[in-house]
């Protein structure tokens, strides 16, 4: 190989390696707290399973049992997911007036292979 093909090839092994980290880099959730993060991965998962289609993706925030994530689905209606335990070990998903989905966290987490934060 020629000196400008060696350089050629040496650009190209550090431009993929820096990508790749990028792809985990995102992958990474927000800090926050455990229970927010895994309300975040529950609320996600379950809708998912429902197969909503989603226009803004829910943001949630709050701390202990105080939590809840907003979001809107593609037709417009309102995507809450409220923690219903002073731990936020459960919660509830609703889609307009409609709950989706009510139980613990844990659960859609294991269900689904998720890792959680905790």
């Amino acid at each position: 190989m020629t000196g400008t093909a060696v350089s050629a090839v040496s650009a190209l092994v550090v431009v993929a390696l820096a990508l790749a980290g990028c792809s985990q880099i995102d992958a990474l959730a927000p800090v926050g707290g455990a229970e927010i993060a895994d309300l975040r991965y529950a609320t996600n998962e379950v809708l998912l399973e429902q197969g909503v289609e989603i226009l803004v993706a829910p943001v949630c925030e709050g701390a202990g049992g105080e939590l809840h994530c907003a979001g809107e689905t593609a037709g417009g209606e309102a995507i809450t997911s409220t923690a219903t335990s002073a731990d936020a070990s459960s919660f509830e998903l609703r889609i307009g007036d409609r709950v989706l989905f009510a139980g613990p966290v844990q659960g859609v987490l294991d269900r689904n292979g998720t890792v959680g934060a905790r």
